[in-house]
This record gives C-alpha cells, structure tokens and sequence, in this order.
C-alpha cells in the first residue's frame, strides 16, 4: 500500500534552438577561421573556388569531421556538434594547411538544467520510489532533510546524500531510496561537469 509522500514541481524553462555558423573557403584561408559554439549547434562551411577541403586535425584515428578529398568543386559541408561533442576542435584544408589554412571549432556543453516534477511515492516501511524528469542525460545526486525550514541549498549543511543516479538519456527516471527513517523533503540535482 504506497502513499504519497511528496509532490514538489519545480518548473524551469530553457528554450534553445540550434545556430548554424557560416565559415567560408576563399583562397588560402578560412573566414572565421575559429568559432565558438553552442553544443547542438551546426557549422557549415562553404567553398564556391580553388582546391580545399575540411578535415578535424585532432591527431586521433578516428576524425570527428571530414568533408572528403580536396575537390576543386564547390561544396557546402554541414557538421552538427551534438552531444556528447564539446571542447576544441581543429580542422585543416589538407591541401593548405602548411600554408596555414586551419582553424578551430570550440564547443560549449550546454547550460546544465535541474530535474524537474519531483514526485515520491513510499514502496515500504523503510524505501521510497522517486520518479523525476531528467532534462539531460548525466549523473543526479538524490539530497534528503527532515527539516522543513533548512535554510542551506544541497549538498550544504543539514542534507544528507541518498544515492546518486546516472540517467543515460533524458526523460522519466526513477530509482528506490531505502533505509529511511524520518525523511521527509527531497531534492534531485543535476551534476553538471
């Protein structure tokens, strides 16, 4: 026989809407040369003459952008940096690059969003099930308190932490507190790197 124990909706808006940036091939040189990002965002270079390319000039094996061979042709190349992409990218005319034909695409992780729509509902004597919305994928710390009135914010003092979960998409998640004794208030935060 579960009871419900604790509704708390927290309601945040974060309204993002992907850019796409525009860095042109002409002559010897890319324009802008270096771009900062958001992640989610797309770059989309454009070459309308000479001989280029766009390759990732990272140094591992497995390049992260790549246009194809340089061509003499004109081409647009769109590269999404979605997750989980974020630092800095360099990237090269494999041609030119000697010539100092390269750049940088540096990529911002998103601003770190907290759970939302908290509900607790009791599975036993001593367990909780608790049921949020994890608005991105990445670990949460689950804080409790019997004090209704704390006037400090987790992981500060008077909060305890219960567990911590990793959640490996964004959506409804859940997990089971046990060993509960008078625990009343819970707060699930996001742990944004």
């Amino acid at each position: 026989m579960g009871k419900l124990l604790l509704v708390c909706s927290l309601m945040f808006t974060f309204s993002a809407s992907a850019t796409i940036h525009i860095v042109t091939l002409s002559g010897l040189t890319f324009s802008p040369a270096n771009v900062t990002i958001q992640q989610g965002d797309t770059v989309r270079w454009v070459k309308t003459a000479g001989f280029h390319n766009v390759r990732e000039s990272g140094g591992t094996p497995d390049t992260v952008f790549y246009s194809g061979a340089p061509t003499s042709g004109a081409f647009t190349y769109n590269k999404p940096f979605n997750a989980p992409l974020v630092g800095t990218y360099n990237y090269q005319c494999d041609a030119h690059f000697s010539l100092g034909m390269v750049g940088t695409v540096t990529v911002q992780a998103p601003p770190c969003d907290p759970a939302d729509s908290l509900v607790a509902i009791r599975e036993s004597e001593t367990s909780l099930r608790l049921y949020w919305r994890a608005p991105q994928a990445g670990n949460y710390s689950i804080y409790s308190t019997d004090d209704p009135a704390l006037a400090t914010t987790p992981p500060g003092a008077g909060w305890t932490l219960e567990t911590t979960v990793n959640a490996a998409v964004p959506g409804q998640t859940t997990t089971v507190v046990a060993a509960l004794v008078e625990k009343r208030f819970f707060v699930v935060l996001h742990d944004c790197p």
